[in-house]
């Protein structure tokens, strides 16, 4: 039974949030420990409060929904197993309807196999990489697409923003998802033929020595760089390169730059800019929702709009498809256009017919002010 899950799976990991007697359950898979766990807090904010409104309504069909909360602290070990205590309760009462997550790749292919294999529902409510997940089920709904996508989006506001400078992008090349980011990038600058413009580094060249690094892309004639990398790696390379030149422009992922990038840059961190999802305040698609959301006292910021949007998706096909079976929803999902909170969309094997854009966002005065 889904209620024997503790028995296994460490108690500060896995908690119900809402009353353990509803026959229908949605899980959020997403850190709360760790150095991403202000994300994965958001993203368990913003289903929490789509499961609250849910209930508040009456439920889906008539039904309460009870909402589980896993940290699975972004380890590939523990996703697994958590996938798997989920897959073997099939009494009404204890199967999960729908995972939301997980936010971390986490064995990504393992884990959603398992989660197909049982007919449990899945959604992925953030860029997801396109290396981790080249499977799809018919039940796995990857709702904003790929991570590959910024590559695109990183090109478009260079060119319409700073077309007259060179370019350097410092990445880790140890990582899989970030060198498929790098890629992504390279690939933009050629296709547009302006790969003159793009000079390529890795920290493992410099083996992590910050001011050759920095020496390297000064002697390039370089006065833009988008880096990659750990946390701590990107904001010690940015305060090298700010700090020898004050109008260096750092382009990073806010996803990958955590709390040591202003904890290390302190006043050289003003003006840097940051490649994120979309805050979708400013789409009109959204603006019904957002209403909604302020209505119920809820100002939505980061991904909450993502956790809330993919339990709402989830509800449609559930209404839709007039049942919680994960073969009449997926049905829905692959032969409907559905809402996805930011327009109207189709999918095809899970996959969106168009991947949402990235936002690039700048600090200023401390805040991060959307400016794409």
């Amino acid at each position: 039974m889904l209620k024997n899950v503790l028995k296994i799976i460490p108690w500060c990991a896995l908690f119900w949030a809402g009353n353990a007697n509803a026959a229908i359950n949605v899980a959020v898979i997403a850190p709360q420990v760790g150095e991403f766990k202000h994300f994965g807090n958001e993203l368990i904010n913003g289903v929490r409060i789509a499961v609250d409104d849910i209930n508040s309504q009456g439920g889906v069909k008539g039904e309460r929904v009870n909402l589980v909360v896993v940290d699975d602290q972004c380890d590939d070990t523990f996703a697994v197993s958590t996938a798997q205590m989920m897959a073997v309760n099939s009494s009404k009462e204890d199967r999960m309807n729908l995972v939301v997550g997980p936010y971390c790749p986490n064995a990504f292919e393992k884990v959603s196999d398992i989660y197909a294999k049982a007919n449990i529902f899945q959604i992925i409510p953030t860029t997801i990489s396109a290396r981790e997940a080249t499977k799809n089920h018919k039940g796995l709904v990857k709702m904003v697409g790929y991570k590959d996508r910024q590559g695109k989006d990183f090109y478009n506001y260079y060119k319409n923003n700073f077309a007259d400078k060179r370019v350097a992008l410092v990445y880790d090349s140890n990582n899989r998802e970030i060198v498929e980011i790098a890629a992504a990038i390279q690939g933009e600058f050629r296709k547009e033929g302006d790969a003159d413009k793009l000079r390529a580094f890795s920290f493992e060249t410099y083996n992590q020595n910050y001011g050759r690094l920095a020496d390297a892309i000064f002697k390039n004639n370089i006065d833009l760089a988008y880096i990659l990398g750990k946390s701590r790696s990107i904001a010690k390379l940015s305060k090298e390169l700010k700090s020898e030149k004050k109008d260096f422009v750092i382009f990073t992922n806010k996803y990958q730059a955590q709390d040591d990038f202003n904890r290390i840059m302190g006043d050289l961190a003003e003006g840097s800019y940051f490649i994120a999802l979309p805050s979708l305040k400013d789409n009109p698609n959204f603006a019904e929702t957002l209403v909604k959301l302020r209505l119920l006292g809820v100002e939505p910021e980061g991904l909450s709009v993502y956790g809330y949007s993919a339990v709402k998706l989830w509800e449609e096909l559930v209404e839709k498809a007039d049942s919680f079976s994960y073969n009449k929803l997926a049905s829905v999902l692959n032969s409907q256009s559905v809402d996805t909170g930011w327009g109207e969309t189709m999918f095809n094997n899970g996959n969106p017919q168009n991947s949402i854009n990235y936002g690039i966002y700048q600090l200023q005065s401390g805040e991060y002010t959307q400016v794409y």
